[in-house]
């Protein structure tokens, strides 16, 4: 079978260095891409070239940018058309550069030194990718107050919920298992985990959405699973630019994104947590891991975007309450930040797991389920599309227009 041919129309490079210019014409023509045009501009020389609709990749050369790479990416990003694909270049990468990245959610970036047949190949990749544009996806992010809380399990049941109203949509939902050394998402399945760290680790440019396919996990039900066989025998820190190359591509591939954050905070968490929609801190009704939430809580909130929602779950709360604190007391200490409770059902939950199935299978009417799912709710969307106040309107005004209804009023007053 032929290869389907590669059309990007108008190309637009953004440098003010000849030579960037020079390779990436020569990186087009090594790809075989079919160019309409290529133009070459500084930053400051652009006009109207980038709201061109024939404009349909833009190669910036971040070190152009004098406000810095992620504000001049920014800001193309804010002039360009919605069918521009973007392929950064950068000579500066570190963790604030990481976390620009993963809010733009980018489908890829190099960082230089960049070798020609390297840059021709990642625009091979971008030009066959019918991926584009990213689905709006939304990120859950679940990071424990302390160790033993139940993050992995409620990250996990959450995503099981966001997938079962997605898949009704024919959307998709990934969960991404953040603990690199000693993760067990996919265990909790009774799944193997194939996230091969060490085939990209040096390389994460090298990680597309085929190489993806390959590594994920994927659940009965169609829940897709990025968890790596645990080596907690090695633990170390990979880097910032690993995760976000990871992050940046189940983004742009899966309508759902749950992340099961690691306890220990890796340079690149607060990427994570930048370019999260939705931040879940997880702890439990003990006062040293409730002193712990509330310690990291302020620290997490200072990170999260503006525009993101954060709370902090309480888990494993008994029906009777604990008799050292109250649930109004944890309420008051986290204030608007209390995201809600879950209830302990320790029996159904230890079952679910010890036969690798959703906790839904084994016990369908858990109060686990129905509290986790009024947490994740977003209200923005209920508030959009609610139709429980409206209903008890009308059925207000059917009783009070039905004379049976009056009478048996007044025979119970």
């Amino acid at each position: 079978m032929a290869e389907t041919s590669i059309n990007f129309g108008i190309v637009l490079v953004v440098t003010a260095d000849k030579d960037f210019a020079v390779l990436v014409a020569d990186a087009l023509r090594a790809s075989g891409a079919n160019v309409g045009d290529l133009k070459v501009r500084s930053p400051d020389k652009l006009s109207d070239e980038l709201a061109d609709p024939a404009c349909g990749l833009v190669v910036p050369d971040l070190d152009a940018f004098p406000d810095g790479p992620v504000a001049g990416l920014s800001e193309l990003y804010r002039q360009a058309g919605p069918s521009v694909r973007f392929l950064p270049v950068t000579g500066v990468f570190d963790a604030e550069v990481a976390r620009g990245f993963l809010r733009l959610r980018l489908q890829d970036f190099l960082v230089k030194p960049v070798a020609p047949s390297d840059l021709a190949h990642t625009l091979t990749r971008l030009g066959r990718d019918d991926s584009d544009p990213y689905p709006d996806s939304r990120i859950f992010t679940f990071l424990p107050a302390a160790g033993g809380v139940g993050n992995t399990t409620l990250a996990l049941q959450a995503a099981v919920l966001l997938h079962q109203a997605a898949a009704r949509r024919h959307q998709t939902t990934c969960v991404v298992d953040l603990n690199l050394q000693s993760g067990s998402c996919a265990e909790y399945f009774d799944l193997e985990p194939h996230f091969d760290i060490a085939e990209i680790e040096n390389q994460p440019d090298r990680l597309d959405r085929k190489l993806l396919d390959v590594m994920l996990s994927r659940h009965k039900s169609g829940l897709a699973i990025v968890s790596a066989p645990p080596c907690p025998w090695e633990m170390r820190s990979y880097r910032p630019d690993l995760v976000a190359r990871l992050l940046d591509l189940v983004a742009g591939h899966f309508n759902n994104v749950v992340i099961d954050l690691p306890r220990t905070w890796f340079p690149w968490t607060d990427s994570v947590l930048q370019g999260s929609d939705h931040v879940f801190l997880t702890t439990e009704m003990t006062v040293p891991a409730l002193r712990q939430a509330q310690r990291l809580a302020q620290a997490v909130r200072e990170r999260v975007h503006k525009d993101a929602r954060f709370g902090v779950i309480i888990n494993r709360v008994d029906a009777k309450g604990s008799p050292s604190v109250s649930l109004s007391e944890v309420k008051e200490l986290f204030g608007d930040a209390f995201a809600g409770s879950v209830a302990n059902d320790y029996k159904a939950v230890r079952e679910a797991l010890d036969q690798g199935r959703a906790l839904g299978e084994v016990a369908p009417n858990s109060r686990v389920i129905a509290d986790l799912r009024a947490i994740i709710a977003d209200p923005a969307e209920l508030g959009g599309t609610s139709w429980a106040a409206p209903l008890r309107a009308l059925l207000a005004r059917l009783k009070r227009s039905d004379p049976a209804a009056a009478s048996k009023g007044r025979r119970h007053a």
